[in-house]
């Protein structure tokens, strides 16, 4: 080896001591480009070795301050990113100007081995609001970042793109608005962006398929519009593709069917495409979910999708979708969840279905489906939940349902099925949910209900079922929802004081022919709310442990062969609002007691054997607004003749008569006026008076369903002279969005007080109590008026009354023929809850409105203003019938 080439290789040695790579090679190089010639003689190449490591050892003491700069600026850059943050103080202690040395040692940060470059940020779910610093595009060596989870809003920075390296970048689940307009064809490294979950609008963008690694996109759940672009069919490595939730529409293009890399494809949920399944999805062969639900589909199910052999799920519910299932589904042998519910899909259950043995849950409810329920349904060794409800079905329930030991729920509801109830179905013991109200069935419960300890919801009631309720079946565990109404169930209740069930809210046992006493057990049921024995043959006496029943709401033991007296426990019952006692063959005085029930409003006492007088205590319920204590054998008067009494002018028929004169009447007239004038105008003083201050604070709009306006919108409505009425907790104001939606707002005034949904906001959900009732009367639910308890379903009840006002055309309160009546009582009265009853409340005027979808209407109006809310549906289930009711017509 000459001596230049020996030289050469102790430079690179020492290089590599010097300085780690890549570092060494870069000097070396250098080296190379200045090292004599190897013609050059030993003793030049010595010098020039000597000169060039004194060179690098100097160099070598200034790099160290380098680095030392780089990790400072970085660290700056990230603490310019914090101060972006609302309350940054409170946020990521460890990010401080005083530690950058150790940058990479910070909550979130990551960076190379050598500890020179951040590489990756993840503050995900760190409870941040604000907005997001452009300064993120100088942190040139990132690779993923991820702010998933937080409440970062405004615009999010487009220099964003001028990160090469960046591959990863997860900005779910924030309020980022704007369009997506970034510089796309300088982030080729991308290979993941999730956007899910914020307000960005406008158009997809079309340049999303020219980064050639991405393999997951998800722009769901935001207000994208337009239709999906056919360049989306070019995607050369994409997996998961997501578009759901926006607003997109147009036709869903066949070119998606090019993209076989696709594993998971989503475009459903508010997104409202035309015509059907392109057939073309078909083609997608690596698909193992597909979800194209709630989108406004219509046609037939493509038999194309039978070759998708290795699909998982297939969610095709929620769609106007017609004509038979195809038979090729039944090809899809990996297939786990299928859901063709609420479609207008025809004919049968394909026999080809016999062949999905993976089939975990199969959904084909609120369809036109007809035939029986297949055989080797019951013979699928994986199906956990089989939901049929609101079909044509016929036949019996196959024989061996449950016997592959996996059921957990099951709900035949409202078909036409005839036969017994199958032993087996609780027979792997996970039963949870068993429906089968609203058939012909017949035939005694399987004794083994009474040792599923799993099941929570049970309705078997509108049957023809007979014999005995199975021992144990009252009091398992887990239950908290049982109906077994309007059936001919014989037999008496078993007692069982050592069972102490304690999540049964709704007992249902009314119209059947049960005898002998009612149990003491029945204390045992710390949780229950509602209790309905009416129209049996129970008989003895009514136990005093009912009184133990402390959240129980409503309890109607009518119509039945009671004895003895009325238990004074039940004035112990304190959250007690109904009470139904009638038709019984009850004797003595009512107790004393019953008049601490200090929120009941309904009472019936009537067609007993009941004595002596009613105690004057009773006249002191200021909640009762109603009660009926006929045909009894009272004597002396009763306390409802005192002027005081709530009592007043309720009518002879219910044992009561106005003794009040006129002269008080009119001094009571006069006061609830004036009360109503000084109300008005403390209300439109508090109102002037914060309209002047003006709207300097913050605001924060949350929005519970997809919107086109923004929180400036919704202030900008705030003016007097869009005022349009004045309520008990506020003003409303009409405004019209850019968009030219014309919406109500309504302005909380700050005298702390429906309540409703804006009470349940502005405590968090912590508080469900009222210290006093606020809202207009005639929409305030029940429980709210008494009880001043809130939740959800309050505004459901009050949602219901509107729907009332559209349907008759009258006010919620005013002239219905008796005094107190409100739309609500009228409605109940003139319809008897009959649906097809609609005709005889209808506003004249809606002559163009088809009956039938008025009668749906209707129908969701009344389960609305149900008495109790634990039998109202929630918003979501009421969306879901309205749109069904439009649908259907």
């Amino acid at each position: 080896m000459s001596v230049s080439m020996l030289l050469l290789t102790i430079l690179g040695f020492s290089l590599r001591l010097l300085f780690p790579p890549p570092s060494s090679y870069i000097y070396l190089l250098l080296c190379l480009t200045s090292l004599p010639s190897m013609a050059a003689s030993a003793a030049q190449a010595l010098l020039f070795l000597s000169s060039l490591l004194l060179h690098l050892h100097l160099a070598s003491a200034s790099s160290t301050g380098l680095l030392s700069l780089s990790l400072r600026k970085q660290a700056s850059i990230l603490l310019s990113i914090k101060r972006s943050f609302h309350h940054s103080q409170f946020l990521l202690p460890s990010w401080n100007s005083s530690a950058h040395a150790a940058l990479c040692a910070w909550d979130g940060v990551r960076c190379d081995d050598a500890k020179r470059v951040v590489l990756a940020l993840d503050v995900a779910n760190s409870n941040i609001s604000g907005s997001l610093s452009p300064a993120i595009a100088q942190l040139k060596g990132l690779a993923s970042l991820s702010i998933a989870g937080n409440s970062l809003s405004g615009r999010f920075p487009h220099g964003i793109s001028e990160l090469p390296r960046l591959r990863y970048l997860n900005i779910s689940n924030n309020q980022f608005n704007g369009t997506l307009n970034w510089s796309f064809s300088d982030m080729a490294e991308m290979e993941v962006l999730d956007a899910y979950n914020n307000d960005f609008s406008g158009p997809l963008p079309v340049a999303l398929p020219r980064l050639p690694k991405l393999r997951h996109l998800d722009l769901g759940g935001n207000y994208f519009s337009g239709a999906i672009p056919v360049a989306y069919g070019g995607f050369s490595a994409i997996t998961y593709l997501s578009l759901a939730g926006n607003d997109l529409g147009g036709s869903i293009p066949p070119e998606l069917g090019n993209v076989t890399t696709l594993k998971h494809l989503y475009l459903g949920y508010y997104n409202e495409f035309d015509g059907g399944v392109p057939a073309e999805i078909g083609n997608l062969i690596a698909l193992l979910h597909l979800d194209l639900s709630s989108c406004g589909l219509e046609g037939e199910i493509p038999p194309e999708l039978g070759n998708l052999k290795n699909l998982d799920t297939l969610f095709l519910q929620t769609n106007q979708l017609t004509g038979a299932i195809p038979l090729q589904l039944g090809n899809l042998s990996s297939l786990r969840y299928l859901d063709i519910s609420n479609n207008a899909l025809t004919g049968e259950i394909p026999k080809e279905f016999s062949k999905l043995h993976q089939l975990t849950l199969l959904h084909v409810f609120m369809n036109r489906l007809h035939g029986e329920i297949p055989r080797f349904v019951a013979e699928l060794p994986s199906l956990e939940v089989l939901k049929l409800w609101q079909n044509n079905f016929t036949g019996s329930i196959p024989a061996g349902l449950g016997r592959n030991g996996r059921l957990r729920e099951l709900d035949l509801s409202s078909n036409k099925l005839t036969g017994q109830i199958p032993p087996s179905l609780c027979f792997g013991k996970k039963l949870e949910i068993l429906i089968l109200l609203n058939n012909f069935l017949f035939g005694p419960l399987p004794d083994d209900l009474g040792e599923c300890m799993t099941l929570s919801r049970v309705r078997m009631g509108q049957n023809y079922l007979t014999g005995s309720i199975p021992r144990g079946f009252l009091y398992l565990p887990e239950l908290s929802l049982l109906e077994l109404q309007n059936n001919y169930l014989t037999g008496a209740v078993a007692e069982e004081p050592a069972q102490k069930p304690a999540k049964l809210g709704l007992l249902n046992l009314s119209n059947n022919r049960l005898i002998g006493p009612l149990p003491s057990s029945i204390g045992n049921f710390s949780s229950l709310q509602i209790l309905l024995l009416g129209g049996n043959e129970f008989a003895g006496e009514i136990p005093s442990q009912l009184g133990l029943l402390k959240q129980v709401l409503k309890v109607d033991m009518s119509r039945n062969n009671f004895s003895g007296g009325i238990p004074p426990q039940i004035g112990d019952c304190s959250s007690l609002t109904y009470l139904d006692l009638s038709h019984n063959q009850l004797a003595g005085p009512i107790p004393v007691r019953i008049s601490q029930l200090r929120i009941l409003s309904y009472l019936n006492l009537s067609w007993n054997r009941l004595s002596e007088s009613i105690p004057q205590e009773m006249g002191s319920m200021k909640s009762l607004t109603s009660a009926d204590f006929s045909h009894n054998d009272f004597s002396d008067s009763n306390p409802c003749s005192s002027s005081s009494s709530p009592l007043m002018e309720r009518g002879e028929h219910h044992g009561v008569k106005s003794q009040l004169p006129g002269r008080f009447r009119l001094l009571f007239a006069l006061g609830l006026l004036t009360c109503s004038l000084v109300f008005a105008v403390t209300v439109v003083i508090k109102t002037q008076s914060m309209m002047k201050r003006g709207f300097t604070d913050s605001w924060k709009l949350t929005a519970f369903q997809k919107l086109e306006f923004t929180c400036d919108d919704v202030v900008e409505c705030l003016k007097e002279n869009c005022i349009i009425g004045r309520g008990g907790a506020g003003v409303v104001y009409r405004g019209t969005t850019p968009s030219g939606d014309r919406i109500a707002v309504k302005r909380l005034l700050g005298i702390n007080k429906d309540f409703g949904l804006a009470k349940y906001l502005q405590d968090t959900g912590a508080s469900e109590c009222m210290s006093a009732i606020a809202g207009s009367y005639g929409y305030i639910a029940p429980e709210y008026a008494y009880t001043l308890k809130v939740d959800e379903k309050s505004d459901v009840y009050s949602y219901g009354v509107v729907l009332l006002e559209l349907i008759t055309g009258k006010k919620p309160v005013g002239d219905f023929g008796e005094e107190g009546l409100d739309i609500v009582q009228w409605a109940r009265m003139i319809t008897s809850w009959n649906k097809e009853g609609v005709v005889e409340v209808m506003d004249p005027r809606l002559i163009d409105v088809p009956m039938e979808e008025a009668m749906q209407v209707f129908f969701v109006a009344m389960l609305c203003v149900q008495e109790h809310s634990v039998e109202r549906p929630n918003m979501r289930e009421v969306v879901l019938m309205l749109e069904q009711a439009k649908q259907s017509h």
